[in-house]
Protein backbone atom coordinates (compact mmCIF):
# COMPACT_ATOMS: atom_id res chain seq x y z
CA UNK A 1 0.00 0.00 0.00
CA UNK A 2 1.27 3.38 -0.65
CA UNK A 3 2.77 5.78 1.91
CA UNK A 4 0.52 8.63 3.24
CA UNK A 5 2.29 11.61 4.62
CA UNK A 6 0.34 14.84 5.96
CA UNK A 7 3.11 16.76 4.88
CA UNK A 8 1.11 20.25 6.52
CA UNK A 9 0.15 19.48 10.47
CA UNK A 10 -0.13 22.42 13.78
CA UNK A 11 0.12 20.73 16.91
CA UNK A 12 -1.99 22.75 19.57
CA UNK A 13 -1.54 24.14 22.75
CA UNK A 14 -3.50 27.05 24.27
CA UNK A 15 0.14 28.37 25.74
CA UNK A 16 1.54 27.96 22.34
CA UNK A 17 0.32 30.75 20.73
CA UNK A 18 -0.41 34.76 21.28
CA UNK A 19 -3.93 35.33 22.44
CA UNK A 20 -4.34 38.08 19.79
CA UNK A 21 -3.77 34.85 17.14
CA UNK A 22 -6.49 32.78 18.96
CA UNK A 23 -8.90 35.80 18.60
CA UNK A 24 -8.68 36.22 15.36
CA UNK A 25 -9.22 32.21 14.23
CA UNK A 26 -12.37 32.90 16.43
CA UNK A 27 -13.63 35.60 14.14
CA UNK A 28 -12.97 34.37 11.43
CA UNK A 29 -13.05 30.77 11.87
CA UNK A 30 -16.61 31.03 13.28
CA UNK A 31 -17.93 32.96 10.54
CA UNK A 32 -17.09 29.61 8.55
CA UNK A 33 -18.74 27.23 10.56
CA UNK A 34 -21.94 29.40 10.84
CA UNK A 35 -22.39 29.48 7.45
CA UNK A 36 -22.04 25.79 7.07
CA UNK A 37 -23.74 23.82 9.65
CA UNK A 38 -26.35 27.03 10.65
CA UNK A 39 -25.24 27.36 14.11
CA UNK A 40 -24.88 31.40 13.91
CA UNK A 41 -21.75 31.15 16.33
CA UNK A 42 -19.94 33.96 17.85
CA UNK A 43 -16.60 34.17 17.93
CA UNK A 44 -16.56 33.23 22.06
CA UNK A 45 -19.13 31.57 21.13
CA UNK A 46 -16.77 29.35 19.06
CA UNK A 47 -14.10 29.34 20.87
CA UNK A 48 -15.74 27.64 24.31
CA UNK A 49 -17.24 24.84 21.49
CA UNK A 50 -14.30 24.58 19.43
CA UNK A 51 -10.85 25.18 20.95
CA UNK A 52 -10.60 22.97 23.66
CA UNK A 53 -11.26 19.93 20.88
CA UNK A 54 -7.91 21.22 19.31
CA UNK A 55 -5.41 21.17 22.46
CA UNK A 56 -3.09 18.15 22.20
CA UNK A 57 0.33 18.99 23.63
CA UNK A 58 0.92 14.72 23.56
CA UNK A 59 -0.51 14.08 20.28
CA UNK A 60 -3.05 11.35 21.26
CA UNK A 61 -5.80 12.81 19.21
CA UNK A 62 -3.22 13.20 16.11
CA UNK A 63 -2.16 9.11 16.63
CA UNK A 64 -5.78 8.24 16.88
CA UNK A 65 -6.74 9.88 13.74
CA UNK A 66 -3.47 8.83 11.79
CA UNK A 67 -4.42 5.25 12.91
CA UNK A 68 -8.15 5.79 11.63
CA UNK A 69 -7.23 7.03 8.10
CA UNK A 70 -4.19 5.00 7.46
CA UNK A 71 -1.93 8.15 7.45
CA UNK A 72 2.26 6.77 8.22
CA UNK A 73 4.22 10.19 9.04
CA UNK A 74 3.02 13.50 9.91
CA UNK A 75 5.20 16.66 9.45
CA UNK A 76 4.50 18.90 12.53
CA UNK A 77 5.00 22.74 12.56
CA UNK A 78 5.53 25.03 14.52
CA UNK A 79 4.71 28.51 13.98
CA UNK A 80 6.47 31.89 15.78
CA UNK A 81 4.29 34.66 15.87
CA UNK A 82 5.59 36.39 18.93
CA UNK A 83 7.38 39.29 17.50
CA UNK A 84 3.96 40.01 15.68
CA UNK A 85 1.84 39.24 17.71
CA UNK A 86 2.89 39.41 21.34
CA UNK A 87 4.93 36.22 23.09
CA UNK A 88 3.46 33.25 24.21
CA UNK A 89 2.90 31.81 27.70
CA UNK A 90 5.68 29.14 26.42
CA UNK A 91 8.48 30.89 24.60
CA UNK A 92 9.52 29.72 21.23
CA UNK A 93 12.28 27.91 22.57
CA UNK A 94 10.30 25.63 24.69
CA UNK A 95 7.80 24.93 21.94
CA UNK A 96 10.01 23.88 19.54
CA UNK A 97 11.20 21.56 22.39
CA UNK A 98 8.34 19.96 22.96
CA UNK A 99 7.77 19.37 19.02
CA UNK A 100 11.24 17.96 19.00
CA UNK A 101 10.52 15.75 22.03
CA UNK A 102 7.39 14.01 20.73
CA UNK A 103 9.33 13.34 17.37
CA UNK A 104 12.09 11.74 18.99
CA UNK A 105 9.42 9.39 20.85
CA UNK A 106 8.27 8.66 17.43
CA UNK A 107 10.74 8.90 15.07
CA UNK A 108 8.83 7.23 12.24
CA UNK A 109 5.49 8.86 12.66
CA UNK A 110 6.24 12.02 13.03
CA UNK A 111 8.44 14.69 11.78
CA UNK A 112 9.43 17.98 13.41
CA UNK A 113 9.70 21.35 12.17
CA UNK A 114 10.91 24.42 13.83
CA UNK A 115 9.66 27.36 14.18
CA UNK A 116 11.59 30.79 14.53
CA UNK A 117 11.44 33.91 13.27
CA UNK A 118 14.33 35.28 12.16
CA UNK A 119 14.44 38.71 13.21
CA UNK A 120 14.98 37.07 16.48
CA UNK A 121 18.55 37.94 18.15
CA UNK A 122 19.31 34.48 19.22
CA UNK A 123 17.54 33.18 15.84
CA UNK A 124 20.75 31.07 14.58
CA UNK A 125 21.19 30.11 17.97
CA UNK A 126 17.72 28.80 18.42
CA UNK A 127 17.65 26.95 15.25
CA UNK A 128 21.25 25.77 15.23
CA UNK A 129 19.88 24.15 18.85
CA UNK A 130 16.47 22.59 17.04
CA UNK A 131 18.57 21.22 14.38
CA UNK A 132 21.72 20.04 15.65
CA UNK A 133 21.04 18.83 19.17
CA UNK A 134 17.25 18.28 18.94
CA UNK A 135 17.47 16.76 15.60
CA UNK A 136 14.14 18.84 14.25
CA UNK A 137 14.48 18.16 10.48
CA UNK A 138 12.92 21.07 8.76
CA UNK A 139 12.34 24.75 9.25
CA UNK A 140 8.78 26.37 8.83
CA UNK A 141 8.41 30.09 7.93
CA UNK A 142 5.72 32.29 8.61
CA UNK A 143 6.66 35.65 6.97
CA UNK A 144 3.41 37.20 7.01
CA UNK A 145 4.07 38.00 10.42
CA UNK A 146 5.88 40.81 8.82
CA UNK A 147 8.71 39.85 7.46
CA UNK A 148 10.18 38.97 4.20
CA UNK A 149 11.70 35.65 3.16
CA UNK A 150 14.31 37.39 0.78
CA UNK A 151 15.49 39.39 3.50
CA UNK A 152 18.50 40.21 5.05
CA UNK A 153 17.88 38.47 8.95
CA UNK A 154 16.09 35.59 6.80
CA UNK A 155 19.05 34.81 4.31
CA UNK A 156 21.27 34.53 7.62
CA UNK A 157 19.28 31.61 8.33
CA UNK A 158 18.83 29.80 5.21
CA UNK A 159 22.35 29.67 4.57
CA UNK A 160 22.43 27.18 7.57
CA UNK A 161 19.37 25.74 6.09
CA UNK A 162 20.55 24.90 3.48
CA UNK A 163 23.95 23.36 4.69
CA UNK A 164 21.81 20.98 6.85
CA UNK A 165 20.22 19.67 3.83
CA UNK A 166 16.74 20.17 5.29
CA UNK A 167 13.45 21.43 4.00
CA UNK A 168 12.09 24.95 4.70
CA UNK A 169 8.24 25.36 4.77
CA UNK A 170 6.93 28.94 4.29
CA UNK A 171 3.67 30.12 4.18
CA UNK A 172 2.13 31.52 1.13
CA UNK A 173 -1.18 33.01 0.24
CA UNK A 174 -3.69 35.13 2.00
CA UNK A 175 -3.88 35.00 6.05
CA UNK A 176 -6.19 36.88 8.69
CA UNK A 177 -5.37 40.06 10.00
CA UNK A 178 -3.60 41.76 11.79
CA UNK A 179 -0.63 39.37 9.81
CA UNK A 180 0.31 40.99 6.94
CA UNK A 181 -0.27 38.97 3.36
CA UNK A 182 2.19 40.74 1.50
CA UNK A 183 5.22 38.88 2.78
CA UNK A 184 3.53 35.79 1.69
CA UNK A 185 2.96 36.80 -1.57
CA UNK A 186 4.61 33.25 -4.12
CA UNK A 187 7.00 35.68 -5.82
CA UNK A 188 9.04 36.76 -2.97
CA UNK A 189 10.45 32.80 -3.16
CA UNK A 190 11.71 33.62 -6.54
CA UNK A 191 15.30 35.35 -5.31
CA UNK A 192 15.59 32.31 -2.42
CA UNK A 193 15.05 29.73 -4.98
CA UNK A 194 17.86 30.99 -7.14
CA UNK A 195 20.23 32.21 -4.50
CA UNK A 196 19.70 28.76 -2.88
CA UNK A 197 19.71 26.61 -5.45
CA UNK A 198 20.25 23.44 -3.28
CA UNK A 199 17.59 24.42 -0.36
CA UNK A 200 14.30 21.97 -0.67
CA UNK A 201 11.77 24.96 -0.48
CA UNK A 202 7.67 24.08 0.06
CA UNK A 203 5.66 26.88 -0.74
CA UNK A 204 2.56 26.28 2.15
CA UNK A 205 -1.00 26.33 0.37
CA UNK A 206 0.86 26.61 -2.71
CA UNK A 207 -0.34 29.98 -2.67
CA UNK A 208 -3.81 29.10 -2.04
CA UNK A 209 -6.33 30.37 -3.32
CA UNK A 210 -5.70 32.71 -5.78
CA UNK A 211 -2.02 32.33 -6.47
CA UNK A 212 -1.56 28.59 -6.92
CA UNK A 213 -0.35 29.29 -10.88
CA UNK A 214 2.38 31.32 -9.31
CA UNK A 215 3.67 28.84 -7.49
CA UNK A 216 3.10 26.33 -10.04
CA UNK A 217 4.82 27.92 -12.59
CA UNK A 218 8.05 29.26 -10.46
CA UNK A 219 7.92 25.09 -9.54
CA UNK A 220 8.17 24.35 -13.13
CA UNK A 221 11.43 26.39 -13.21
CA UNK A 222 13.00 26.04 -10.25
CA UNK A 223 13.91 23.11 -9.38
CA UNK A 224 14.31 23.13 -5.76
CA UNK A 225 10.17 24.67 -5.33
CA UNK A 226 7.41 23.05 -4.31
CA UNK A 227 3.65 23.33 -3.21
CA UNK A 228 1.62 21.54 -0.88
CA UNK A 229 -2.28 21.47 -0.77
CA UNK A 230 -2.90 22.25 2.93
CA UNK A 231 -6.37 23.93 3.39
CA UNK A 232 -7.43 23.40 0.09
CA UNK A 233 -9.61 20.63 1.25
CA UNK A 234 -12.62 23.07 1.27
CA UNK A 235 -12.61 23.41 -2.68
CA UNK A 236 -11.46 19.77 -2.95
CA UNK A 237 -14.91 18.25 -1.01
CA UNK A 238 -17.37 21.36 -1.90
CA UNK A 239 -16.48 22.01 -5.32
CA UNK A 240 -14.65 18.90 -6.85
CA UNK A 241 -15.22 19.82 -10.38
CA UNK A 242 -12.60 23.16 -10.18
CA UNK A 243 -10.89 21.32 -7.92
CA UNK A 244 -10.06 18.62 -10.82
CA UNK A 245 -9.22 21.22 -12.72
CA UNK A 246 -6.77 23.26 -10.97
CA UNK A 247 -4.91 20.00 -9.93
CA UNK A 248 -4.86 18.85 -13.53
CA UNK A 249 -3.19 22.46 -14.73
CA UNK A 250 -1.28 22.19 -11.53
CA UNK A 251 0.17 18.94 -12.15
CA UNK A 252 0.95 19.26 -15.94
CA UNK A 253 2.91 22.89 -15.48
CA UNK A 254 4.93 21.93 -12.13
CA UNK A 255 5.50 18.28 -12.44
CA UNK A 256 3.60 15.90 -10.09
CA UNK A 257 6.50 15.42 -8.33
CA UNK A 258 6.56 18.96 -6.84
CA UNK A 259 2.75 18.70 -5.44
CA UNK A 260 2.35 17.49 -1.52
CA UNK A 261 -0.76 16.47 0.52
CA UNK A 262 -1.45 18.25 3.58
CA UNK A 263 -4.24 18.77 6.09
CA UNK A 264 -3.08 22.18 8.13
CA UNK A 265 -4.93 20.28 10.61
CA UNK A 266 -6.37 20.46 13.13
CA UNK A 267 -8.16 23.64 12.95
CA UNK A 268 -9.71 22.34 9.17
CA UNK A 269 -10.86 19.02 10.35
CA UNK A 270 -13.51 21.36 12.26
CA UNK A 271 -14.54 22.78 8.77
CA UNK A 272 -14.40 19.77 6.47
CA UNK A 273 -13.55 16.07 8.11
CA UNK A 274 -10.09 14.96 7.05
CA UNK A 275 -11.67 11.88 6.26
CA UNK A 276 -13.38 13.58 3.73
CA UNK A 277 -10.32 15.08 2.38
CA UNK A 278 -8.37 12.38 2.29
CA UNK A 279 -11.38 9.77 0.42
CA UNK A 280 -12.17 12.94 -2.22
CA UNK A 281 -8.29 12.85 -3.06
CA UNK A 282 -7.83 8.66 -3.51
CA UNK A 283 -11.09 8.89 -5.58
CA UNK A 284 -9.16 11.26 -8.31
CA UNK A 285 -8.66 7.84 -10.39
CA UNK A 286 -12.19 6.29 -10.33
CA UNK A 287 -13.58 9.49 -12.16
CA UNK A 288 -13.11 10.73 -15.92
CA UNK A 289 -16.48 11.73 -16.69
CA UNK A 290 -15.12 15.44 -16.97
CA UNK A 291 -12.49 14.01 -19.93
CA UNK A 292 -9.66 14.86 -16.66
CA UNK A 293 -7.35 12.08 -15.96
CA UNK A 294 -5.92 11.35 -12.84
CA UNK A 295 -3.47 8.05 -12.65
CA UNK A 296 -2.91 6.06 -9.31
CA UNK A 297 0.54 6.70 -9.56
CA UNK A 298 0.17 10.48 -9.58
CA UNK A 299 -2.24 10.36 -6.69
CA UNK A 300 0.34 8.53 -4.64
CA UNK A 301 2.99 10.86 -5.08
CA UNK A 302 0.80 13.43 -4.18
CA UNK A 303 -0.42 11.91 -0.96
CA UNK A 304 2.80 10.81 0.47
CA UNK A 305 5.68 9.87 -2.09
CA UNK A 306 6.96 12.83 -2.58
CA UNK A 307 6.87 14.01 1.07
CA UNK A 308 8.97 10.87 1.87
CA UNK A 309 11.53 11.65 -0.69
CA UNK A 310 11.63 15.62 0.54
CA UNK A 311 12.02 14.49 4.20
CA UNK A 312 13.85 11.44 3.59
CA UNK A 313 11.71 8.79 4.74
Amino acid sequence: MAVIVDAHYHLMQREWFPEPLWETLASHLGVHVSGDRGQKLTAQEFATKYFPTLWDPEGELLFRKMDALGINTTVMLVDDFGLALGEAAVSIEGQNKAFADLARKHPTRLIACAGIDPRRKNAVTILRRCVEEWGMRGVKYHPDAGWDPNGRESYRLLERIQEWGIPVVTHTGFFFPPLHSKHAHPLLLDDVCSDFPDLKIIAAHSGRPLMWETVASMAAIHFNLHGDLAGWQTMVVRDRPRFRQILRRYIDIAGVEKILWGTDDPVYDVLIPTTQYLEAMRALPEDTSDGLRFTTAEIDAILGGNAARLFGL
